[in-house]
């Protein structure tokens, strides 16, 4: 037993703070952004799924990790030059095809957003998912160029700025949180035929949420959203559109 205690005491304080970090990541930041995150997205469509946040907990952690990868590669193409200049300023060892494939992917991830504006795109959901991006990017900087401590510190900050960002900008953090919902097929605007186990009868609209329950969505003759108890379903099918 002292032998084990010598040995947890030899191991130095920036293991302590990793550790650390990664367990208030995985246990206390991830689930709390993501039950935020999904709040946000039911508000803004004017629903809310009890069963979603009792029965779907699994399913809705990968849906937000599938939108926070989908965000991070974004934040790698458009900013990765501010990575490369913080890799800079503290002296790490960088490749210069490494700057030079990140300077060409920034140009062309530029190009595209400006096209995107030009053309009468959605510029607050540009403006949102920018900001996340520069989030990300901020603290990826920071886990591979500075001390544990300080990556500890970022965890709170990136937590605090998305959820901060998210609730202000409402309409398009439901925008990116449907990424996820998307890539499953179980929301996010796309179109849905349900066919009613009773009647036989198709019912069709814009899919909002598949919870393990109920169907969300919002009928193709009507306004707001409509529930439709999966009991009741003989079978949906859902378009990639």
């Amino acid at each position: 037993m002292d032998a084990i205690v010598e040995r947890i005491k030899t191991i130095p304080h920036e293991t302590w703070w990793k550790s650390l970090s990664y367990i208030l990541s995985s246990f206390f930041l991830v689930p709390n952004i993501t039950m935020a995150m999904f709040l946000i997205y039911m508000g803004e469509y004017n629903f809310f799924s009890y069963d979603f946040f009792s029965d779907g907990i699994f399913g809705m952690k990968w849906f937000f990790l599938t939108t926070s990868f989908l965000m991070t590669v974004g934040a790698l193409a458009i900013f990765s030059p501010v990575l490369i200049l913080v890799g800079k300023i503290k002296k790490a060892k960088i490749d210069v095809s490494l700057c030079v494939m990140s300077m060409l992917f920034s140009l062309i991830s530029w190009y595209l957003i400006i096209l995107s504006i030009t053309e009468g795109k959605d510029l607050p959901r540009i403006g949102y998912a920018l900001a996340i991006c520069f989030i990300i990017i901020a603290h990826v900087s920071v886990l591979l160029f500075f001390r544990a401590k300080l990556q500890f510190i970022s965890l709170g900050v990136i937590a605090i700025g998305i959820v901060f960002i998210s609730f202000n900008w409402s309409a398009q953090s439901a925008q990116v949180m449907s990424l996820g919902l998307k890539a499953f097929g179980v929301g996010g605007d796309l179109g849905i035929k349900i066919t009613s186990a009773q009647s036989g009868m198709v019912t069709s609209g814009r899919l909002k949420l598949i919870t393990p329950k109920y169907i969300y969505f919002t009928p193709t003759e009507g306004t707001g959203v409509a529930t439709y108890s999966l009991s009741d379903v003989r079978y949906y099918i859902v378009d990639e559109k």
